[in-house]
C-alpha cells in the first residue's frame, strides 16, 4: 500500500539525493546533458529547499505485507512566477519541479498519487494552476500527466549551436542555481 506524506527533513535527505542522482541518469539517456553526481544533487537539493519556502516536498511510501516501509518516490511542488503578459490571476502558479518513481514502486498508482498531493497543496494555497515540464523524450511521464489531465501548454525548442564539451572540462562548471524570487500580485492586478 502506498501512502503519501510531507518530507521529513534532515531524514529524508539521503533518499532524495539517491531520487535526483536516479532521475538526472534517466534522462541523461534521453539528453545527454544532465549531470549525474551527487555534488549536483547536493548543489540542486539546497536549491529546491530555498524554492518550498513556498512549496512542499511529498514522499511515497510502499508498506510490504511484513509491515516495512520503503520510501519509492518523490515530488516537489512550489511556486512560479510567469512573465508580464499573463493574466494576473494566473502569472504566479504551482510548479511540480520534480516527480520520481524508483523502477520498483513504477506501476503502483504512487505517481498519480504524489501528483493529487501537489495539486491539493496548490488548491489549499490559491494557485489557479499547475504547470509541468519534461522533456519531450519522456513518453512515460508524457502520459503519466495526460492521465492526471494535463494537457501540452508551450513547447520549447533547442539546437546545438557549438560541440558539447566533456563535463571534465575544466572550463566546464555549474552556474549556482537561484530560485525566482517574485511577490505574488493580487488577483485584482491586471
Amino acid at each position: 500500500m502506498c501512502t503519501i506524506r510531507k518530507a521529513r527533513l534532515p531524514e529524508d535527505k539521503p533518499v532524495i539525493l539517491d531520487f535526483i542522482v536516479a532521475l538526472q541518469r534517466f534522462e541523461s539517456n534521453l539528453e545527454p546533458n544532465h549531470l549525474i553526481d551527487h555534488a549536483m544533487a547536493e548543489e540542486y537539493f539546497a536549491y529546491l529547499l530555498e524554492s518550498t519556502e513556498r512549496g512542499a516536498i511529498f514522499m511515497a511510501d510502499e508498506t510490504a505485507p511484513d509491515g516495512s516501509v520503503k520510501t519509492i518516490g518523490w515530488a516537489v511542488v512550489h511556486e512560479q512566477v510567469s512573465e508580464a503578459f499573463i493574466r494576473a490571476d494566473e502569472r504566479c502558479y504551482a510548479y511540480l519541479a520534480e516527480l520520481y518513481i524508483s523502477e520498483e514502486g513504477r506501476g503502483s498508482g504512487s505517481g498519480q498519487k504524489l501528483i493529487r498531493a501537489c495539486e491539493n497543496w496548490a488548491m489549499e494555497n490559491g494557485y489557479a494552476t499547475m504547470r509541468i515540464d519534461l522533456l519531450t523524450r519522456n513518453e512515460g511521464a508524457f502520459r503519466a500527466y495526460q492521465k492526471a489531465g494535463y494537457i501540452p501548454y508551450c513547447q520549447e525548442v533547442k539546437k546545438r549551436l557549438l560541440p558539447m564539451r566533456d563535463e571534465t572540462d575544466e572550463e566546464l562548471s555549474m552556474v549556482p542555481l537561484k530560485p525566482v524570487r517574485a511577490k505574488r500580485l493580487p488577483l485584482s492586478a491586471a
